[in-house]
């Protein structure tokens, strides 16, 4: 992983972007990491994982509720009551 200034992505953003295809940049600004530029295969890499964790959260969630007693009848009450 590399680290480069804002000033230095400003400068050579071509330049900068080229090398994302290669390894990770880091870009930061008052001496902290800002933000990161990345190729965009580990975009989806990454895109992938997340979704991936938020389905297996969601489907803990659901079995958590249903042993719970939450029943398809009482979601809908739920989502349906105005409040």
């Amino acid at each position: 992983m590399r680290q480069v200034s804002d000033s230095e992505v400003r400068k050579d953003f071509s330049a900068i972007m080229e090398a994302a295809q290669k390894e990770s940049i880091v870009v930061r600004n008052n001496d902290r990491d800002y933000v990161a530029i990345i190729s965009i295969e580990d975009f989806e890499i990454l895109q992938r994982f997340k979704n991936e964790r938020l389905k297996k959260l969601a489907h803990k969630m659901a079995e958590d509720a249903q042993e719970n007693g939450l029943t398809p009848e009482i979601l809908e009450d739920i989502l349906t009551h105005e409040s």
